[in-house]
C-alpha cells in the first residue's frame, strides 16, 4: 500500500467520523471530493474502511455502469445514410462532366448486372 494511500486512510478515518452520513448520503462522491480520487479508488478505499459494505459497492458499481454505458451510447451519434453517389436516374454516380451532368451506372443498368437485387 503506498504511503499516500495510507496517510489517506488514517485521515478519513477521522474524516468519516465527523461526518453526519445517513444511508441516502452520498458517501462515495463525499469522499472522492474531499480527497481527489476517482470512484474506483473511493470505493476500494471505503470498503478497506469497512465504511462501504460489499453490496452497496456492488450497487455503486452497477450505477456507475449504466451510466458510463448510457454516456457511450449518448455519445455515438447514428451514421447517416450517404446518398450522393445515387440519385432517381442513377444507381451509382461515378462522376460528374464538365458541363456538370452526371455519369455512371442507371438503375436499369444495375437491374441488368443484378446489382440493385442482392438474392
Amino acid at each position: 500500500m503506498s504511503k499516500a494511500r495510507q496517510k489517506r486512510l488514517s485521515e478519513a478515518r477521522k474524516w468519516f467520523e465527523a461526518q453526519n452520513f445517513t444511508d441516502e448520503s452520498h458517501i462515495v462522491k463525499a469522499y472522492r471530493v474531499r480527497f481527489n480520487v476517482d470512484n474506483n479508488c473511493a470505493m476500494k478505499e471505503l470498503c478497506m474502511l469497512n465504511v462501504l459494505s460489499p453490496e452497496k459497492q456492488k450497487a455503486y458499481e452497477d450505477i456507475l455502469k449504466a451510466k458510463a454505458a448510457k454516456k457511450r451510447k449518448k455519445k455515438q451519434p447514428e451514421p447517416e445514410y450517404d446518398n450522393s453517389f445515387q440519385n432517381d436516374t442513377f444507381y451509382f454516380i461515378a462522376g460528374y462532366t464538365s458541363g456538370g451532368a452526371p455519369y455512371g451506372i442507371t438503375w436499369d443498368e444495375a437491374d441488368e448486372k443484378g446489382l440493385s437485387n442482392p438474392d
